[in-house]
């Protein structure tokens, strides 16, 4: 004796199906079009797979991309900071300029750190659920902006006591 499946679970079937699809809502279910970025029923957010592959997540990239950007950033504002210390012949302007640009690296690490962190924070929520790829990307970017902001507050530290010194 076999038993058919209750009538109720075939639709269930079929919406999973269309979420493993990317053709409906992961939170609802409801009917999703590749046009929708969001569900019209419960305003999630609707991931529409196209060939197979997740596509990518936009804040994990960010987060990536403005790591590289601090990195290139702190290394620009560096070497114009050893310039300035080659240039400069007379000790008590050298510590005023030093600790001027210690600060001018400071804040602009300070906001590219703070941008990658909380895009990469943003990409390793979305996702999570494996239907974003990059995942990878948030965590570097994450990783990449902490250590240079650590290392950056070190080094305006270690400046400003010298130069009180």
């Amino acid at each position: 004796m076999t038993v058919a499946a209750p009538a109720s679970l075939a639709p269930l079937g079929a919406t999973i199906e269309r979420v493993r699809r990317g053709l409906a809502c992961p939170a609802c279910g409801a009917a999703a079009s590749v046009e929708q970025a969001f569900c019209g029923r419960c305003g999630s957010r609707v991931v529409i797979a196209a060939a197979g592959k997740p596509p990518a997540d936009l804040p994990a990239t960010r987060s990536f991309q403005l790591a590289m950007l601090l990195v290139f950033a702190n290394a620009v504002i560096g070497t114009l900071t050893l310039g300035v210390v080659m240039l400069v012949a007379d000790a008590a302007r050298l510590m005023e300029a030093a600790l001027a640009l210690e600060g001018i690296k400071l804040l602009v690490v300070a906001g590219l750190a703070t941008a990658s962190i909380r895009f990469g924070v943003r990409g390793i929520r979305d996702t999570a659920d494996g239907m974003l790829r990059r995942r990878g990307w948030a965590i570097a970017g994450v990783v990449i902006s902490s250590i240079f902001s650590v290392l950056v507050v070190l080094s305006f530290g270690l400046t400003l006591i010298f130069a009180l010194a």
